[in-house]
């Protein structure tokens, strides 16, 4: 599975690094979840970026004077980091770059980092054995760690497929295995999707991970929240600068209530080491 993965991400290219400024609701969705973690930033500390893609984040985290350490399982996402690092001149504050399996990080000591983020659901595409890469991130963070997380949502990826009115999804319920994704939250591969399998989480889910593995006081978040499902209304409404602020507004004030947290298209988390 993780040959597929690395397969996929070395075939999407600086695809991963343009997605998230593609369109203004790809915006709203980076801007969340910086809001989720930029408070805990504090210079000096260091920082995992486990499944870090193109560099997005490590860059905005070098930036804010964090030592960053680059892990992915992609080398052709890891190369294109190492690209936008020279661009962005942040190479000071990058600690190493380095390949490897989220659910094996034997190449950092115990205690190593101040933070861990996994961000972009790499955890999605972790269908054995995922309760490993939380016990690994534990391993690495020191007594007072920090782990920030994203997952793809079920429910959110449902109300965003219902919003945006793809063709030929829901009068098709078998094909695209709806009612296993109900069920399990798992997503075989098949045809029509060039990714590779995934597992979708609901927000219980994803708390009872955390929780069973290691940390405690754990934070949920959904991102987009408010927005997810209507992104023609967004780009629309975007372009008004008011109204996007406004739109951002909005979902700041709802994005991390637990009423809400499963609405998002990506479902956020954050969670301190067990002391």
């Amino acid at each position: 599975m993780e040959n597929e993965v690395r397969d996929f991400y070395n075939k999407y290219g600086i695809r991963e690094w343009n997605r998230l400024e593609e369109n203004t609701y790809s915006k709203m969705n980076f801007l969340l979840h910086m809001h989720f973690i930029e408070k805990y930033l504090q210079k000096g500390m260091k920082i995992l970026d486990a499944g870090c893609g193109a560099g997005r984040y490590s860059i905005e985290f070098a930036k804010r004077g964090c030592n960053v350490t680059l892990f992915d399982i992609s080398d052709e996402q890891l190369n294109i980091a190492k690209e936008k690092i020279d661009e962005a001149k942040v190479n000071e504050n990058i600690d190493g770059i380095f390949q490897g399996d989220i659910r094996d990080l034997s190449q950092f000591k115990n205690e190593q980092f101040d933070m861990v983020v996994c961000y972009g659901a790499p955890l999605s595409y972790v269908l054995e054995n995922r309760e490993k890469a939380i016990l690994e991130f534990n391993r690495v963070l020191n007594k007072n760690g920090l782990l920030f997380m994203s997952v793809n949502n079920k429910w959110g990826i449902l109300k965003m497929l219902l919003g945006n009115k793809y063709p030929d999804f829901f009068n098709n319920p078998e094909y695209w295995y709806i009612d296993k994704v109900i069920k399990t939250g798992d997503l075989p591969k098949h045809e029509k999707v060039n990714q590779p399998a995934r597992h979708f989480f609901e927000a219980e889910e994803l708390n009872n991970l955390l929780i069973e593995n290691g940390f405690d006081e754990v934070v949920l978040g959904g991102s987009p929240c408010f927005s997810c499902g209507n992104l023609q209304s967004v780009e629309e409404l975007g372009k008004d600068e008011r109204a996007f602020n406004t739109i951002l507004q909005i979902e700041i004030e709802t994005y991390k209530k637990p009423t809400m947290v499963d609405n998002g298209e990506f479902l956020l988390a954050r969670g301190f080491k067990n002391k």
